[in-house]
């Protein structure tokens, strides 16, 4: 697995939240040890991999390096 800091991240998503929301996503960041962005990339890794839907497959021009 690659580390976070080595991988390119080039999309950005911003959302609003309620308080009650806010609330829940800085306690489960807390009790991770996590920020904000790293649990929401633990969260989706987890829900996609109990989904069975992975990560999307490498192109082919990345896989010829």
């Amino acid at each position: 697995m690659q580390n976070a800091a080595d991988m390119a991240r080039d999309r950005q998503f911003n959302m609003r939240l309620s308080a009650d929301e806010a609330h829940r996503l800085d306690a489960l960041a807390g009790h991770y040890g996590l920020n904000a962005a790293n649990l929401l990339r633990m969260l989706l890794k987890k829900e996609a991999d109990a989904i069975g839907i992975g990560t999307p497959k490498a192109s082919k021009k990345s896989a010829k390096k």
